[in-house]
């Protein structure tokens, strides 16, 4: 069951979210004849709602040493996918600041400890514990920090914007509905081989597939400078703040355990804007510009899905790390079809490419 050699192959990708771009990119620059099937006019998937940290640092304490070797390359990846792209995309690589409250320091001792535990003797490579940190001089007041050093991020939006124009100029993309997908098969039109990578709308076929709700809130603060990712250690949740261009900022928890997809609450609401004022007294005359709330897809081990039949890919599963995950986990699933898409791109980034080898 390969994808590679032979003459050029006609293929399908259902799903545009950030996991379907990713495979039509990497199938348009293998020479396949793409075409792409997405009727998300409205652009209200869960990629859209993302904040786009490349974070596999701070996933670490809920997720295994997997996820954070995909993560990793993905930054690598990253960077020369950026760089590849027709159209302008924000893009930082100036890592994570991790913080806490003086009260809530156990939360933030219990984070690092988790680190030290599953880093081991790498843990000094990646992160700088700091009792006074000054990489962000609008937060020292707060208590002891941890910068996590090889973290980056990606505006969202915008990279999808690029991945679409890119798709739209260079593959045949068609907005409709898909009724019927089947191996070799979409809507009754033949295919070499079609890619299902439509998130929670492939629940039906995907056992234990479900949705976990995120929600995130963008303000415009020009009282506020803050250069990094932040994320505020707490008792029970962890709330990111993101830095984007012109004083914007995304404000959201890791994650709420439903499947909601209703509009944000006034608890939620309160809670986010709350912890981002107790960071930074700037954020109360914040603007508020977008509240945002989506349902990600992941599966009942939290594991990204990749399944093969002739004719026929599932690439699924990327809970909160769509972002993070997309570029490593599609590389792999065309790697199983026998086709290495990424080589170029790891050896034309700016950014060292290792293979980290943690004792987790």
């Amino acid at each position: 069951m390969t994808l590679a050699g032979g003459q050029a192959k006609k293929v399908a990708i259902v799903g545009a979210g950030i996991c379907g771009s990713i495979t039509a990119w990497y199938a348009v620059r293998q020479g396949f004849e793409v075409h792409v099937f997405e009727p998300d006019a409205n652009k209200s998937s869960c990629s859209y709602t993302a904040a786009g940290m490349l974070a596999p640092m701070a996933e670490l304490e809920s997720a295994n040493d997997h996820i954070h070797q995909l993560g990793l390359e993905s930054i690598v990846l990253w960077s020369s996918i950026i760089d590849a792209l027709d159209e302008p995309v924000f893009h930082k690589d100036n890592g994570t600041l991790v913080v806490s409250h003086r009260q809530d320091e156990g939360a933030f001792n219990q984070f690092v400890n988790c680190l030290k535990t599953k880093l081991g003797d790498h843990f000094s490579e990646s992160c700088l514990l700091m009792d006074q940190q000054n990489l962000e001089p609008e937060l020292k007041e707060l208590g002891r920090s941890l910068y996590l050093k090889n973290e980056a991020q990606v505006d969202a939006q915008q990279a999808l914007f690029a991945l679409h124009s890119d798709l739209k100029k260079q593959s045949n993309w068609h907005q409709k509905q898909v009724m019927n997908l089947q191996a070799g098969k979409v809507n009754g039109e033949d295919f070499d081989w079609v890619f299902d990578c439509r998130g929670l709308a492939a629940k039906g076929e995907i056992k234990g597939l479900h949705g976990v709700r995120g929600e995130v809130i963008t303000v415009q603060a020009p009282q506020v400078n803050i250069q990094r990712m932040v994320r505020v250690m707490h008792p029970r949740y962890r709330i990111y703040i993101v830095p984007r261009e012109n004083h914007c900022y995304m404000i959201g928890a890791t994650e709420i355990q439903s499947a909601d997809v209703g509009p944000i609450s006034v608890r939620s609401t309160l809670e986010l804007l709350s912890a981002a004022f107790s960071v930074h007294p700037g954020f109360a005359e914040a603007r508020i510009l977008k509240l945002d709330c989506n349902a990600r897809p992941t599966t009942l081990d939290h594991q990204p899905f990749i399944e093969h039949e002739a004719g026929l890919s599932r690439i699924n599963g990327l809970y909160r790390h769509g972002y993070l995950l997309a570029p490593s986990v599609v590389a792999k699933a065309f790697a199983q079809l026998g086709l290495d898409v990424t080589s170029d791109l790891k050896q034309n980034s700016s950014m060292e490419y290792r293979d980290h080898e943690h004792c987790i």
